[in-house]
């Protein structure tokens, strides 16, 4: 029964939709004649799948994935766009939440990059793009979720792989990462880990024009990173209705990014030259930890209980030396901060089946999150020195529940959710001793429907209906009222009354044979939250604001497709248009904003069975031109390749790739509004050639008692937890 019970989860698994085909050999045993039959299982994993409510990106049916990291990954997935400074956005929007296997990471945009970047592929299973959220996800995050799921194993015994890469650009990045799991009778447990090392260059323009001065300056970002990353998990079953488990995590980064920058000051006929050396470390170390329960049972009744903690501290030296070439004056900015945050959170959600296909699922939550963050600033001005220390604590609770119904009633189904939020927080910024700024506490009740509609109109064609309602808090750095200077013309500093942003989405879509569909989508936002620049003068100052309201609406196009028995692959496109009004006039050299664009996104992969265990991929996404409050923002693109050879039974892979081969990966910007005018350009080592070799060890073969057939949909029985 053990055996025939993993059989079933192992075919589960490894069916997919109608298209995919199955070749199954059974071999005998020549002792007995009841004995068990060896399954070889053989399947094409779909890149993508669509379904009710998100879109699955399996990472195993890339050839391209081998020595990429999750950031890298996310570029291929279906809505997604990711800027020159590495921010995310779904649709258009940013403000995406980051689930790592069903678990909310709570970290700022910059942190979240950071966890990316150091996520290597070769451990993840695969990547849900949730563009419209249930009420039973948190209601934060107004550009919908993403949740990347980690391998596990459903074979017994022990098994594992092990994974090396090398990337040769102008400099380098290398990769090395295990996975190995352990099944059992009762427990499963599991570990995966990675080492990743680089050296990477960008050069960077940033051109401004203030008044009859223009600001000129060119540079070289250089980044020197490593990272070792480490996470273990074990559940266990008590018995058949109840599970325990727990999940270990530690990450920590070891970041150097000094930079070198020259600005020519021209100013009439005279000019100057500012040239600004800057050395940065950064240091972060992230510790997470889970608890969990489950109980289930033959009814359908199901119970998960969640306590989570996380623990993060990270420390940054960043040393700003200026020097103007006309008289030799020196300016030196000595910025010190560390930061730490403790996350808790407990959560219980409760599943029961109710009438006839009828779900009732009800859960409740509770999190707190403290974050302190100290600066200590020295400035040298060849003449004094002045020292300037603040201290910014920010608290935060957040009390939740939810209730959602789902009902299958013929070829209709329902699902309409509840979640209600009580939010409240303070933070105090205090700056030396005469200068204290208190931010007044804030408590707000917020209440988020859900409702998700669909038709099956036959086998083959459906139609969708889906209304959200959701919200972006700000990150608390994004608070604190201290200016941070960067060098001599340029700032940043937090806003302590930025308010959330509300996002109300509505969408419609069709979905022929559970892979191609065709999504309209309208969203709203208010109270947007978004980096604008103010000029006072020769300064330049970047602070976040509430910039009024954002339209957006697009059409999204995807399907994957079959030119012959060799030639397959997945095709995503998405016209959109996004409109934005503000009142920016009270900021220093902005106007009102009453304008729109057009945007468009695509990616296509063409997949190609090369024989003999060899397979290739040839894919390109694209970023038509886009505009977004302030800024416009110019095209971008990648052609990458890649090829993969099977050796030793499907055991030893060796993956080679050449990725952005025409070298085009290249972000443009530029501000023009009121007295603004600045244009930025950043281009990173995109291009160069990768090789990479994998391992698999251990059981790799299924044992089953019988043989049966598969069923696409009993994939859609059996559900992995979260």
């Amino acid at each position: 029964m053990k055996k025939l019970f993993t059989l079933i989860l192992i075919i589960v698994s490894a069916s997919g939709f109608a298209q995919q085909k199955d070749s199954i050999v059974f071999k005998k045993d020549s002792i007995k004649t009841q004995a068990l039959m060896e399954v070889v299982v053989k399947t094409t994993i779909p890149l993508v799948q669509v379904k009710t409510d998100k879109i699955l990106l399996n990472v195993e049916a890339m050839p391209n994935a081998a020595g990429a990291n999750a950031l890298e990954l996310l570029r291929q997935a279906p809505g997604i766009s990711i800027d020159g400074q590495d921010n995310i956005k779904l649709s258009g929007k940013s403000g995406i939440q980051v689930l790592l296997d069903g678990r909310l990471q709570t970290l700022s945009s910059q942190q979240i990059t950071s966890l990316l970047k150091s996520t290597d592929a070769a451990n993840i299973k695969t990547i849900e793009v949730i563009a419209n959220p249930s009420s039973k996800y948190d209601a934060a995050g107004n550009a919908g979720i993403i949740n990347i799921i980690f391998k596990k194993s459903n074979q017994y015994g022990t098994n594992g792989s092990l994974t090396y890469g090398y990337q040769k650009m102008e400099h380098f990045r290398q990769n090395s990462a295990f996975n190995i799991n352990t099944k059992g009778k009762n427990f499963n447990a599991f570990a995966n880990g990675n080492y990743d090392n680089s050296l990477q260059f960008t050069t960077v323009s940033d051109n401004r024009y203030v008044g009859d001065k223009t600001f000129l300056q060119k540079g070289i970002e250089k980044q020197g990173y490593k990272n070792p990353g480490l996470r273990a998990g074990i559940d266990y079953n008590l018995n058949s209705k109840n599970k325990i488990g727990a999940i270990l995590n530690y990450n920590r980064i070891w970041d150097d990014f000094p930079s070198d920058a020259s600005t020519t000051i021209q100013n009439g006929n005279s000019n100057n030259q500012l040239n600004t050396i800057t050395t940065a470390n950064l240091t972060e170390n992230r510790l997470g930890s889970n608890l969990n329960y489950q109980f289930k049972d033959t009814s359908g009744t199901t119970l998960n209980i969640d306590a989570d903690y996380l623990n993060y501290k990270s420390n940054l030296g960043n040393l700003v030396n200026n020097t103007f070439s006309n008289n030799a004056t020196l300016n030196i900015f000595d910025n010190n901060t560390k930061t730490s945050i403790n996350l808790l959170s407990a959560k219980a959600d409760l599943s029961l089946k109710i009438f006839k296909d009828g779900t009732l699922e009800s859960g409740i939550k509770f999190s707190s999150s403290k974050t302190a963050n100290h600066l200590k600033t020295t400035q040298n001005d060849g003449n004094q020195i002045l020292n300037q220390l603040n201290d910014y604590n920010y608290n935060e609770k957040i009390y939740a529940a939810y209730s959602s119904f789902n009902k299958t009633y013929k070829k209709w189904n329902l699902q309409a959710g509840l979640r209600a939020e009580f939010t409240n927080n303070k933070g105090l910024s205090t700056s030396g001793q005469q200068n204290q700024s208190v931010l007044s506490d804030s408590s707000y009740l917020n209440m988020f429907p859900t409702l998700f509609l669909r038709y099956q109109a036959n086998e083959n064609h459906s139609f969708g209906f889906s209304y959200t309602k959701r919200l972006n808090r700000p990150s608390f750095q994004d608070q604190n009222p201290y200016v941070y200077r960067t060098d001599f013309y340029y700032s940043e500093q937090g806003n302590p009354y930025l308010q959330p942003a509300y996002t109300q989405s509505f969408g419609l879509d069709f979905t022929w044979k559970g892979q191609t569909q065709i999504k309209l989508n309208y969203n709203q936002t208010k109270d947007l939250n978004e980096e604008i620049i103010t000029q006072t003068g020769d300064q330049t100052l970047a602070k976040w604001v509430n910039a009024g309201t954002r339209s957006f609406v697009n059409i999204n196009v995807s399907s994957p497709f079959q030119i012959n028995k060799i030639w397959s692959g997945y095709l995503s496109v998405e016209p959109y248009y996004q409109f934005y009004k503000a009142d920016l006039s009270k900021y220093a050299g902005l106007a009102n904003i009453n304008n729109g664009g057009f945007g468009f996104n695509s990616y296509i992969s063409n997949n190609f069975d090369l024989g003999k265990n060899w397979s290739g991929t040839l894919s390109n996404w694209f970023n038509y031109a886009s505009r977004s409050s302030i800024y416009k923002t110019k095209a971008i693109t990648s052609v990458d390749i890649a090829f993969k050879k099977q050796l030793t039974d499907n055991k030893l892979t060796l993956n080679f790739a050449y990725r952005d081969i025409f070298n085009t990966q290249r972000w443009a910007q530029t501000a023009l509004i009121g007295s603004i005018n600045q244009s930025s350009v950043r281009k990173w080592e995109s291009s160069g050639a990768y090789v990479g070799i994998s391992y698999r060890f251990g059981n790799q073969k299924l044992k089953a008692a019988r043989s049966r057939d598969l069923k696409t949909d009993e994939q859609e029985r059996i559900k992995s937890r979260n």
